[in-house]
C-alpha cells in the first residue's frame, strides 16, 4: 500500500466515518490506519490508542456543533421557527453525514458503562443540543415546558435515526422534523 501524505485533521475525519460505520469496539487500529491510507506504525505517530482516536473524533464533533450549530439558537435575526428548522437541519447534517447513524448516540450506547473517557464529551454534545433547543422553545413556552420539549425532541430524533437505519427508511426522520417544527407557532 502506498503511503499517503495526510494530517491529523484528515485522519480524524476519516476515523469519524469508520467509527460511524463499524462502531467503536468493531474498529481496530489497523482498520483506521488502512482507511487513512497509512501503515499501522505510521498511524501510531498520530494517535497511540483507539481510545485517544475516538476522543479526538468526539471532540471534533462537539467543537463543530459548538461553533456552527448551537449558536443558531441565539440568532435573533431569524424567526423562532426558522431557527428551529435551521438547527435541526444542521444537527442532521453533522450527526448523520454518512450512513451508520448518529456517532454520538451510537458511541453512547456502545460504550456506556464500559469506557467513561467519552462520557463527558458525549454528555456535552447532547446537553448542548438540548440547551440550544430549549433556548428556541423558551421564546414560546415556559421554562419547564421548553426544557421537556427540548429533551423530547432529542429523544425522538435519536429514536427516528435508529428506526430509519433499521428499516432503511428516512420517513421516520422526516416525520420527527415535521413534528418538531409544529411545536413552534
Amino acid at each position: 500500500m502506498p503511503l499517503i501524505k495526510t494530517n491529523k485533521e484528515e485522519i480524524i475525519d476519516t476515523a469519524l466515518n469508520v467509527f460511524r460505520e463499524n462502531g467503536y469496539y468493531n474498529t481496530s487500529m489497523s482498520d483506521l490506519a488502512k482507511a487513512c491510507g497509512l501503515q499501522k506504525g505510521s498511524f501510531y505517530h498520530y494517535f497511540d490508542s483507539k481510545e485517544k482516536m475516538m476522543s479526538a473524533v468526539l471532540d471534533k464533533v462537539l467543537s463543530t456543533l459548538n461553533a456552527e450549530v448551537f449558536p443558531i439558537a441565539d440568532d435573533m435575526s431569524i424567526s423562532d421557527r426558522d431557527r428551529l428548522q435551521k438547527l435541526m437541519l444542521s444537527i442532521g447534517e453533522i450527526m448523520l453525514q454518512k450512513s451508520g447513524g448518529c456517532i454520538a448516540a451510537n458511541t453512547s450506547l456502545e460504550t456506556n458503562g464500559q469506557s467513561v473517557i467519552f462520557r463527558d464529551t458525549l454528555k456535552a454534545i447532547f446537553d448542548g443540543w438540548q440547551n440550544a433547543l430549549q433556548k428556541i422553545f423558551s421564546s414560546q413556552y415556559p421554562e419547564g415546558t421548553s426544557k421537556r420539549l427540548a429533551e423530547q425532541t432529542v429523544m425522538e430524533f435519536e429514536g427516528a435515526v435508529m428506526l430509519s437505519q433499521l428499516h432503511s427508511n428516512d420517513q421516520y426522520l422526516k416525520d420527527v422534523f415535521v413534528r418538531t417544527l409544529a411545536k413552534m407557532k
